[in-house]
């Protein structure tokens, strides 16, 4: 038997983010993904709803860095629209990189000088995803369009270049995620805690009501955007993988819950540290990140992700930053054991923060308030845990609910032959 591996790797055809099949032995001819996937209803809206995210999320923290330039908040100030640009021009690196690529490839057609000029300016406007986001809707209408003329063949190949350019827009925006939402969540809610630290010492708040509401809804759309992204990827990832069985709505739904009350109270104890001793907070994160970084670079280590170990190095650094919000298997396989040994370590780190919480001085003067963000931080975690296993239980697609709803069409299908 061919030994075979199964992961995630930049590809030359059709795209560079393409995920495939990385196999000594690979049979797939492709048609059971063009027969599972088409551009529907459904599959339009999930990407308007990313595109919504990600300008929503861009705007509000452009307005906000805005206010803090006006207020003179410096520090606020800096750290915002550090956490704007560095993951924008990240994300642009990334997808010009991947648009040279796709022109280097002798099989790939050669894009007229119009579409270049569009893909300059939108990658200089930091608007990288919504290119890629605009093209996968591109070909998908024109697979759509061939679908219906009969053109099998050109209809199977839009299809194909619209699920690798929705792969590409996946990873951007989860990128992008991991990059601006995230640190930008944890740097608002740090805002409002010392705000309320103010308050509570009796100290003058400079802020209007309604800006701190403008950074409630920055965190909310944060944490939408990072549990979106993460189940977007989750769903590209599948769809790119003809041996793979599709997402179902109801799996969809089931991730990004899980994922949105594990980032939420990942976010809110990283908060709660970095409101009281931001020295510790930077120190824990630095070291999550290196053990993450090492503990991928051990146990996933595969070099068959990478054209080089030293890409290699680098994919695997830069998971490990990840790792300090969300896990993200780098490769296909049996997780249970890498996610018993992640949330364990969260759930260490995120018990520690809280004690800190709790010995704090301000908890004896005003337990209710102190005491509910401890609660909400344990619950959003127990909630996080809960739909992660419900998922992986009940409607994984190659769970117990697959093997029977096969069950059940093999009976039907045996039941019509005898009639």
């Amino acid at each position: 038997m061919a030994n075979e591996f199964r992961g995630v790797r930049f590809s030359l055809n059709q795209s560079s983010g393409h995920i495939d099949i990385i196999s000594d032995n690979k049979k797939d001819d492709g048609v059971k993904v063009f027969k599972e996937m088409e551009l529907g209803r459904f599959y339009i809206l999930t990407l308007i709803l990313s595109i919504l995210t990600f300008i929503l999320d861009l705007y509000l923290h452009c307005w906000i860095a805005y206010i803090y330039y006006k207020a003179q908040e410096v520090t606020f100030f800096t750290l915002t629209l550090i956490f704007i640009i560095v993951p924008a021009l990240t994300s642009s690196a990334f997808s010009m990189r991947w648009y040279l690529q796709d022109e280097d490839e002798p099989s790939m057609k050669r894009q007229p000088l119009w579409k270049w000029c569009i893909r300059i300016i939108m990658l200089v406007l930091q608007l990288a995803p919504l290119l890629r986001y605009y093209d996968t809707l591109a070909y998908g209408i024109l697979s759509s369009i061939h679908k219906k003329k009969g053109n099998l063949l050109n209809q199977q190949k839009y299809l194909r270049m619209m699920i690798d350019e929705e792969t590409n827009a996946s990873l951007l925006r989860l990128l992008s995620c991991f990059l601006m939402s995230a640190p930008q969540a944890i740097i608002q809610l740090v805002f409002l805690l010392s705000q309320y630290k103010k308050a509570f010492n009796s100290l003058p708040i400079t802020f209007e009501v309604t800006f701190l509401g403008y950074q409630t809804w920055a965190i909310l759309c944060s944490v939408v955007s990072i549990s979106w992204a993460l189940t977007t990827y989750h769903r590209s990832v599948r769809f790119a993988r003809e041996d793979k069985e599709k997402l179902s709505t109801i799996a969809a739904i089931f991730i990004f819950c899980w994922n949105a009350f594990s980032a939420t109270s990942r976010i809110l104890a990283l908060s709660l540290l970095a409101t009281l001793y931001p020295a510790w907070f930077v120190t824990i994160c630095i070291a999550h990140w290196l053990v993450m970084s090492l503990w991928i670079d051990m146990v996933h280590h595969q070099s068959s992700l990478c054209a080089s170990r030293c890409e290699e190095i680098i994919f695997n650094i830069a998971l490990g930053l990840a790792y300090i919000i969300a896990f993200i298997s780098p490769k296909d396989g049996p997780t249970r054991y890498s996610y018993l040994a992640y949330y364990l370590v969260c759930f260490i780190e995120n018990t520690a923060t809280l004690v800190v919480w709790c010995v704090s001085e301000m908890v004896s003067k005003n337990p209710e308030f102190h005491y509910g963000i401890i609660a909400v931080q344990v619950l959003s975690f127990i909630l996080g845990i809960f739909f992660a296993v419900s998922y992986y239980r009940f409607y994984h697609p190659n769970g117990n609910t697959t093997v029977i709803k096969k069950t059940v069409n093999l009976a039907k299908h045996q039941y019509n032959n005898k009639s």
